[in-house]
């Protein structure tokens, strides 16, 4: 995924907070003039050895060069390396490093030095350890089995009573509402089906600076196939258009900065469906499984305010070297309710989708999804 989405935010916000009154008059520079700006403040905490100032300005020059489409020059990336090396960001040096052999090959200026660099940078990151995992939750005991009481004493057998005259019979129960997947043949079709998603992401990062994560709203559609299995249970094939992401934040006062990530994917959903007693006539039913997602697209904002300055980029994932997995999966469960006693009903639900899939190609971080999605709908029985 993106190496610099927390430092990216980070950097941007310090720039901010360091220009001050000032960034308002450089924002009116032309983003070629902003980007040598920021070269030459990149160069000055270099020669003081204040790298991670330095490596803070080389990430908003490669923000700038990716929201204007420029290409980036090779020794660009031996210098990110180096500061991000010193300022102690093993994973981001490793990254910029094999950047810079991959474009600059054998006769880079700087191949030599590049190869040490790398070298030493996958030593330090294995040197590093890993989070200690967290304390499962334990167990709860099983509570002893009771004894089975003793039975009764047999009562005394009454002597026979008359005969009372038959009572007229009470009246019929209502009939209760059509079960889910119940009418006809049993087969329902879910058709349409919209609703909204509240996303976000669980990240876990190697750099020094944690990412956290708020919530995101988008919309999705899609359609299902319900039918029976046995009895109460049944089987819930679906499909469906999801916009998913998360809003990553950092800020104190008039100070902030913002990364927002939005996936636009497809969800395919093999749930079982089990239907529970009815609530006031209205069918309820669980369902629960696993699903697949396939990514169509992607799209990466970002955002930074200091008093009167502002900064704004916006680029499509790849485009901004976001490297994910295009594929998740996970596993999905929820309730549903329909609505009616006829072949046609309203049927609505909640759906949580829990991401077990690492999406985050870059190694020593994990990005996984996490959407509730609340949809309604018609249910057509055949």
């Amino acid at each position: 995924m993106f190496r610099a989405s927390p430092r990216v935010i980070c950097a941007a916000l310090g720039l901010a907070v360091a220009l001050g009154p000032s960034a308002a008059a450089s924002q009116e520079l032309p983003p070629d003039v902003q980007i040598d700006l920021y070269l030459v403040r990149a160069d000055r905490h270099i020669q003081n050895q204040d790298w991670a100032a330095a490596l803070d300005a080389l990430d908003i020059v490669l923000l700038l060069q990716a929201d204007q489409g420029m290409e980036t020059p090779a020794e660009l990336w031996f210098r990110h390396a180096t500061a991000a090396l010193e300022a102690g960001f093993p994973q981001t040096a490793i990254t910029s490093a094999t950047r810079y052999l991959q474009e600059a090959g054998r006769e880079g200026e700087h191949y030599g030095s590049a190869l040490v660099l790398l070298d030493e940078a996958i030593s330090l990151d294995e040197a590093t350890p890993a989070p200690a995992p967290q304390d499962p939750v334990p167990a709860r005991a099983a509570q002893p089995v009771r004894a089975a009481e003793p039975a009764r004493a047999a009562e005394p057998v009454r002597a026979a009573e008359p005969v009372r005259a038959a009572e007229p019979a009470p009246a019929a129960a209502p009939a209760p509402a059509v079960e889910p997947s119940q009418a006809r043949g049993g087969l329902t079709v879910l058709f349409p089906l919209v609703g909204v998603n509240a996303a976000t992401m669980a990240f876990t990062t190697s750099d020094a600076v944690p990412i956290n994560a708020s919530q995101r709203t988008g919309v999705g559609g899609g359609f299902g196939v319900a039918f029976p299995v046995s009895g109460r249970y049944g089987v819930q094939l679906g499909a469906q258009f999801a916009k998913k992401g998360a809003r990553m934040t950092q800020g104190a006062g008039d100070m902030a900065a913002s990364a927002d990530i939005t996936f636009e994917n497809v969800d395919f959903t093999a749930l079982a469906r089990i239907a529970a007693p009815p609530v006031a006539n209205f069918p309820l039913y669980v369902l629960i499984g696993p699903y697949a997602s396939f990514e169509v697209g992607c799209r990466l904002v970002l955002n930074a305010s200091a008093g009167g300055g502002r900064f704004t980029g916006s680029d499509d994932c790849r485009s901004a070297n976001l490297d994910t997995q295009s594929i998740d999966f996970g596993v999905s469960g929820g309730v549903g309710i329909e609505m009616g006693t006829g072949d046609t009903r309203l049927t609505a639900g909640l759906l949580y989708s829990y991401g077990l899939q690492d999406i985050d190609k870059y190694v020593g971080d994990t990005a996984r999804h996490r959407v509730l999605n609340i949809h309604a709908g018609v249910a057509r029985a055949f």
